[in-house]
C-alpha cells in the first residue's frame, strides 16, 4: 500500500498544488515504484481530501509524463526506460541547440552575467540537494535568452528532466564534470562563439544522457 505522509490532513488552502506536490515528490523518489498502480479513491483517504484535488494532481503528473493513464484501469508509475530516455534528450538537444542559435553573439552583458552567476551556483550545488533546483535554473536561463516564451514554455513542461530526477534519486552522479560542462558553455557564449556553443551543448547533453542510461541499465532495463 501506497503510505503518504499523511499523520494529519493537509490544510485547505491551496490544496491542488500541496497535493500535487506530494504526490510528485513521492513518484520522483520511486516510492511507489515503476509500474504500480495508483488508486484514486485509495490516495484521497490516505491524505484526507476529496477525490478533486487528487484527481487533479494525477492529471498533471500524466501531462508530465511521470504517470500514465489507462482507461478503465487507472494510473500507473510511467518506467523509465532507454527508449523514452533518448526521445527525451533527442527533444531537449534540438531545443538547446535552437536556442543558442537564436542567443549567442546577441545576448547583452547583463544576461550573461546572470547566466554565469546561475552557472557558479550550479557548481556550489553538486553533492547538495539543492543540484537539481541550481541545474535547472542554469538551462532554463541558458533557454530564456532566446527570448521565446514557447521554446521557455516547451522547455520547461520536458518530460526527460523529470526522468533525470528520477533516475539520481537524490543522487549525482559525475557533478564535477557536469559543472565543468556548464562553465564551457557559458565561455563559449561569453564569447560569441555560437560552433563552440552548440559543441558544448551538445557534449553536456551526451554526458546527462550516459549517466542516466548507465543507471537505467544497471536497474535492469527500466526505472
Amino acid at each position: 500500500m501506497l503510505h503518504l505522509l499523511m499523520a494529519m490532513t493537509l490544510p485547505r488552502t491551496n490544496l491542488n498544488e500541496q497535493v500535487y506536490e506530494t504526490l510528485r515528490q513521492r513518484v520522483l523518489r520511486r516510492e511507489p515504484g515503476p509500474g504500480t498502480k495508483l488508486s484514486l479513491h485509495e490516495l484521497a483517504s490516505e491524505l484526507g481530501v476529496s477525490r478533486s484535488p487528487v484527481h487533479h494532481a494525477l492529471t498533471r503528473l500524466v501531462s508530465e509524463g511521470l504517470l500514465s493513464v489507462k482507461a478503465r484501469r487507472g494510473y500507473y508509475v510511467t518506467p523509465v526506460t532507454a527508449e523514452t530516455l533518448g526521445d527525451g534528450y533527442d527533444v531537449r538537444l534540438a531545443l538547446e541547440l535552437h536556442a543558442a542559435e537564436r542567443s549567442v553573439g546577441s545576448v547583452d552583458a547583463s544576461q550573461l552575467a546572470r547566466f554565469r552567476e546561475l552557472m557558479e551556483a550550479s557548481e556550489a550545488a553538486i553533492s547538495h540537494e539543492e543540484w537539481d533546483a541550481a541545474n535547472a535554473a542554469f538551462h532554463e536561463c541558458q533557454i530564456d535568452m532566446a527570448g521565446n516564451a514557447m521554446l521557455s514554455r516547451l522547455y520547461r513542461e520536458l518530460s526527460v528532466n523529470l526522468m533525470m530526477q528520477v533516475i539520481r534519486g537524490g543522487r549525482l552522479e559525475g557533478g564535477e564534470y557536469l559543472a565543468r560542462e556548464h562553465r564551457a558553455i557559458v565561455d563559449a557564449f561569453d564569447e560569441g562563439d555560437l560552433a563552440a556553443a552548440q559543441a558544448a551543448i551538445r557534449t553536456h547533453i551526451e554526458s546527462g544522457e550516459g549517466i542516466a542510461l548507465d543507471a537505467i541499465e544497471r536497474a535492469g532495463g527500466a526505472l
